[in-house]
């Protein structure tokens, strides 16, 4: 028994004790009974929780309240500054198309210093007339018929009608279309004996680079397949897939080095000894929302001033 009072336990109960009797000596002077005031101490936080519950499920069920027409108007506020939001965005995009566009072409003016280029943009297919396209340039922007047709990718066409705001623009998929143009590749020489008598391998060889003219042209089927044809190439050209095919200059139509496209077969001529080449255009004309006209540059008309024995130059007095 001594051993227990002294021990823990025991301090607890008399802790637990003289709590008990402080309480019931506060309520007697109160006047209120012990287990009433027991009950309030209990239930006084269950109270405060119970009225945060009710005013939070009463703020949640206000919205309820609003009619119809108060729901649809939200509703069609919120419609609205969506789109309005999506227009800023396709905005957007397009700006920072049309600013990378402009950045490209500088990069092209500057790297030809002869072009007189026109920026335009495509405002019309007409789904009867295949492989053309209308832009919103024309004479008033100084366009002239016949000017070359690029973006910075390569070669699209060439204007075959022109107005004071506006000019047709024909594309590498037409028939109409002819271009002198180059196909360059990369070719070893054949080994040949040094000063002692032995013979390099091929490997040691040098590579060249061997340009074989020809005229880019197309047909139905060879348009269907989004393809044009550079033809009347030499029996023995090296010319293989993956050449790049570009304008060759001569004729005074398109300057000279403008991309074409890229081999992606070559064939024999159905008639003739000579060897055509499949080429894929670098440009989609198909899809193309923005291009630019080539007013003047370097050789222009050159070729045909010539053939009338007439010069270009303004003649002296």
């Amino acid at each position: 028994m001594r051993d227990f009072m002294h021990g823990t336990s025991a301090k607890a109960l008399l802790a637990v004790v003289f709590v008990m009797l402080a309480l019931m000596l506060y309520t007697a002077a109160q006047g209120g009974s012990v287990v009433a005031n027991a009950l309030g101490l209990v239930a006084t936080p269950m109270q405060r929780v119970s009225t945060i519950i009710t005013n939070n499920a009463a703020v949640a069920a206000e919205p309820l309240t609003y009619s119809k027409e108060e729901l649809l108007e939200e509703n069609a506020a919120l419609k609205k500054e969506i789109e309005e939001l999506h227009a800023k965005l396709v905005n957007y995009d397009q700006y920072r198309m049309e600013n990378a566009q402009l950045r490209k072409y500088l990069e092209l003016k500057d790297e030809n210093r002869d072009f007189k280029p026109v920026p335009a943009a495509v405002i019309g297919r007409d789904p009867n007339v295949l492989y053309k396209f209308t832009i919103d340039k024309g004479t008033n922007d100084g366009v002239s018929k016949n000017d070359p047709v690029i973006t910075d990718a390569g070669v699209v066409g060439f204007i075959s009608a022109v107005n004071a705001n506006y000019s047709q623009v024909t594309t590498l998929l037409s028939p109409d279309t002819k271009i002198a143009a180059l196909v360059t590749t990369e070719e070893k020489t054949a080994p040949v004996k040094d000063s002692v008598g032995a013979v390099p391998s091929i490997d040691q060889a040098e590579p060249t680079l061997r340009r074989d003219s020809g005229v880019v042209s197309t047909d139905i089927k060879l348009a269907e397949d989004g393809l044009v044809k550079l033809g009347f190439l030499a029996a023995d050209t090296p010319a293989k897939e993956g050449d790049i095919v570009t304008t060759s200059g001569l004729g005074g139509v398109y300057p000279s080095g403008l991309a074409i496209g890229e081999v992606v077969s070559v064939q024999n001529e159905e008639y003739d000894v000579s060897l055509y080449a499949e080429v894929k255009p670098f440009v989609d004309v198909n899809s193309v929302r923005d291009v630019m006209v080539i007013t003047e540059f370097e050789g222009q008309g050159q070729a045909l001033d010539d053939a009338f024995g007439t010069s270009s130059a303004a003649e002296e007095p």
